[in-house]
This record gives C-alpha cells, sequence and structure tokens, in this order.
C-alpha cells in the first residue's frame, strides 16, 4: 500500500524540481519491477537488482538489470537450449561472487583501520535484509557497507562533534543504513529528517521500521498533515519522506547530509533541495562524493561548492581500504545559514 501510494503520489508534482534525473529514473523503475516480483527480504543479497547503485547488494542474474527490451532478450535466453548456457553462465558468476566474498571479508579483518573503527563504534544488527558483503570478526558478522560508513563519518568527526547533533537531515539515504549507524552510536541524535525519491524512500522506510518500529513515521501518516514538524521532546522520532514532502516541513536542522547523490541529480533540483536547507536554519553540512565521476551522469562534486552562499571547505580523503586506491571528496561547513 505505501509503495503504489508513492508510486501514484509522485506523478502529481513539479518532476523539474523533484526528480532524480535521467540515471536515477531509469534504475528506480527497475527496481520497482523487482520490489513487486520478489519483496524486500533478500534486497542485499544476490537474488534481487533492488539496491543496485544504493544497496550492497550483489548481481548474479543480470537479467534482473534490464530494462524493458532487455527483459525481452532475458525469456528468450531463458528457454531451452539458451538456458543452459545462461545457467552455466550463472554457475561461473556464482564461483567468482563466491570468492569475492571470501576474499573481501579476508582484506577487512585484517584491515587496523577496520580494527579500530569496530573498537570506536557500535555495529548492531548490520547484515539483515539478506547482506552478503560481510565478513566474521571476533565471533561477530559484520557489514562491509557498514564499515565503510564508519569511516566516513570517523573522517567528519575532525570537522563535527556529532555528540552535540539532535536534529538531523539526510537525502539520499540509501536504505537509511548511514542513518541506523547513527542512531546506534549517537543517542543524542533524536529528531531525523530522511529524505530520497520512490521507490528508494520506500526500502529505506521499510529497513528502519524494522529496527525502530512506531519511532518511524512514513508517507501514509505525514502525506495529509499542513505541517510536518518534530515533536518538542526527546523522543527518536524518524521522518521519512519523498521529495514533494519536503514544502510541508517546518524545523530547524542541526546537521545536513548527502552522500554522493547530489552529483546525479539536475543542478536545478539541487538548487531547490538548498532553498530548504536555507529555509530550516542549518547549522553544519557535510558532503561526500566519489572521485569517479562521469560527466553523462553527473558532475564535478567540486561544483557542490557553487549552491551555497558561504564556501565549503574541500578534502580528499581515502576509502577505507586503501589498497583499492580510491579517494572521496569532502565538502564541510560550519553555520551555513
Amino acid at each position: 500500500m505505501l509503495l503504489n501510494l508513492l508510486i501514484k503520489d509522485e506523478k502529481k508534482f513539479d518532476k523539474e524540481l523533484y526528480s532524480s534525473g535521467p540515471y536515477w529514473n531509469y534504475k528506480n523503475r527497475r527496481a520497482i519491477i523487482e520490489i513487486k516480483k520478489k519483496g524486500l527480504e533478500d534486497f542485499r543479497g544476490i537474488t534481487a537488482g533492488i539496491g543496485t547503485s544504493f544497496a550492497d547488494n550483489l548481481v548474479l542474474d543480470i537479467r534482473n538489470e534490464f530494462n524493458i527490451k532487455g527483459r525481452i532478450v532475458g525469456k528468450i535466453f531463458s528457454l531451452p537450449p539458451l538456458n543452459i548456457i545462461f545457467n552455466g553462465q550463472i554457475n561461473t558468476t556464482q564461483n567468482y561472487l563466491d570468492s569475492f566474498i571470501k576474499n573481501q571479508g579476508i582484506v577487512y579483518k585484517n584491515s587496523k583501520k577496520v580494527q579500530n573503527l569496530i573498537g570506536k563504534f557500535q555495529f548492531n544488527n548490520t547484515t539483515d535484509f539478506g547482506c552478503v558483503q560481510s565478513f566474521e570478526y571476533l565471533n561477530k558478522n559484520y557489514s562491509c557497507h557498514y564499515l565503510n560508513m564508519a569511516n566516513r563519518i570517523n573522517n567528519l568527526y575532525k570537522d563535527f562533534d556529532f555528540k552535540n547533533i539532535k536534529n538531523y537531515f539526510e537525502i539520499g539515504g540509501g536504505f537509511g543504513s548511514n542513518i541506523h549507524f547513527l542512531i546506534t552510536n549517537f543517542s543524542n541524535i533524536k529528531k531525523i529528517l530522511y529524505l530520497d525519491t520512490v521507490p528508494n524512500i520506500y526500502v529505506g522506510t521499510e529497513y528502519l521500521r524494522h529496527h525502530y518500529k512506531e519511532k518511524v513515521k512514513d508517507y501514509l501518516e505525514l502525506r495529509n498533515l499542513d505541517k510536518i514538524s518534530f515533536s518538542k521532546n526527546n523522543d527518536l522520532e524518524i521522518f521519512c519522506i519523498p521529495p514533494w514532502l519536503i514544502e510541508k516541513v517546518d524545523t530547524e536542522i542541526d546537521h545536513f547530509h548527502n552522500a554522493a547523490s547530489f552529483v546525479e541529480m539536475p543542478k536545478k533540483v539541487i538548487s531547490n533541495y538548498v532553498k530548504f536547507i536555507k529555509k530550516f536554519k542549518t547549522r553544519e553540512i557535510s558532503l561526500i562524493s566519489y572521485s569517479g565521476f562521469d560527466l553523462k551522469t553527473t558532475f564535478n562534486p567540486e561544483e557542490l561548492n557553487s549552491f551555497f552562499d558561504n564556501k565549503l571547505s574541500v578534502s580528499w580523503k581515502h576509502s577505507l581500504i586503501e589498497e583499492y586506491n580510491k579517494k572521496e571528496i569532502y565538502l564541510t561547513s560550519h553555520k551555513v545559514y
């Protein structure tokens, strides 16, 4: 019911202001098909393509990634005798993924940076919903994805005191894992505004509801309110909203965060979001983006500075596993508005 309502209502609102752009529009359509077909039970596994690009699933059967024309071709490959060839390829891919997951786990659990993060932060229930990219360390399972997020938060520690944040706003939160990690480690973060596109916001809502039950307020509960505001208390509240519902939000924000997705949006959409970040009297901002951007689908992350009145500090930092030789760009600022 929630997903269907989100899909229905999305058509009523200004696509120029609230569209996720061509790259995500295609992926969102495909993800909706997969959700209706397979549900969310294993969205972090290898049997569904729901979370490709915003979760930590792996792709076993590429037919799950096809567009409509591709699915027709996929149907052909499901018929004899071509299905014999395709199934053989799937078996080969399965062996490769098994080897990849095993070796990745070895790299993570032997990393001093990973061990230090495990000693510094709490990691509770990080492998729910069929997570396969995980490893065991000291008799406990850890999600590789969560360790990467912990590394980002640890990097931001140098600029922000997360123990002084109460109201937190994130756009493009993937499947809600960053919010889950923050709540686990910072009990002072009590009021959370989580915004994402359809169907990502549906996945994130259900993921966070799995962990926090009635503390999560979904679109069904919020859509008919004239004004969306946090209660004036110290109880945990998580508001999960699609893009167009930001127009009803009335609150002040201590910290705004976006990781990776701003550079994938049309610039007009970003400008609209920044208008609300300003309206919310946002005190701090942190943006993180990957270095290997493709001008066909993204733009140079250093251009993000042009959207804000106050110049953001720019720095490049290594990803968690430095052997992978990847860096991410961090843009941060205090007293944004």
